[in-house]
């Protein structure tokens, strides 16, 4: 009788699960049209729908890009066709997130995003480069896109983030989430609301599967520069 009763739980809890009981909700393909999570003080909402979405507890979701999904200049128009899940940001911020991604073939990544209008965005991505390894890289765009690569990962996770102070703003990453490297420093005035957020792309594949966990959002401007923790 206990061996039955065990079972049935385990079943139970399984189905529970599968339901998207426990924070988790079940992978989909028609997101609803806002999200809200935990982590972040205001809903998000899709610029371009994926191609399935997930909501992972109170910090964390995932975002699958479709083929030929990508936010980067081709034959001189901008492709703006990635999935971007974007809220509205506050003048000063400190967001900070772990990044895995699902990578296949060459360009697919996952990136955190500021997003202005199409003339005025910027990325902090980690894709699998052209050459084979996995790097993070960034762009700037204000009219013109100012790319960089920032150097390899080994392997399909890395920490992220971005802060913002004013028309400042300025990219970090980190393997344990603890030690932080800077990666760049750059002025980013904005005439209008910026939202911000999380994307995935696939230029080339067929699918791009990336997982945002352990999303922290500070409403407060760095307060140390080579690191860019918030201010207590």
């Amino acid at each position: 009788m206990r061996i039955r009763t065990r079972g049935t739980i385990l079943h139970l809890a399984a189905a529970l699960m599968a339901a998207g009981c426990y924070g988790f909700a079940s992978e989909t393909a028609q997101p609803a049209a806002t999200v809200t999570l935990k982590a972040l003080p205001r809903p998000l909402s899709w610029r371009n729908q994926p191609k399935a979405f997930q909501v992972i507890g109170d910090d964390g979701l995932a975002i699958t890009a479709a083929t030929g999904t990508d936010l980067y200049p081709s034959d001189g128009k901008l492709n703006a066709t990635a999935p971007m899940l974007l809220f509205p940001a506050d003048e000063s911020f400190v967001l900070t997130v772990q990044v895995k991604v699902d990578f296949r073939k060459e360009f697919d990544g996952g990136f955190l995003v500021a997003w202005a209008d199409d003339q005025h965005w910027t990325k902090l991505l980690f894709e699998k480069s052209h050459y084979g390894p996995s790097s993070v890289c960034s762009a700037v765009t204000k009219g013109e896109v100012d790319d960089c690569v920032n150097g390899d990962i080994a392997g399909n996770t890395v920490w992220l983030r971005v802060t913002r102070n004013g028309d400042e703003m300025a990219f970090y990453d980190s393997l344990d989430g603890k030690s932080w490297t800077y990666v760049r420093l750059f002025k980013f005035p904005s005439k209008g609301p910026l939202r911000l957020g999380f994307a995935s792309q696939a230029p080339v594949s067929d699918q791009c599967r990336t997982v945002f966990s352990h999303i922290s959002y500070k409403p407060k401007p760095p307060a140390e520069f080579w690191s860019g923790e918030p201010a207590k």
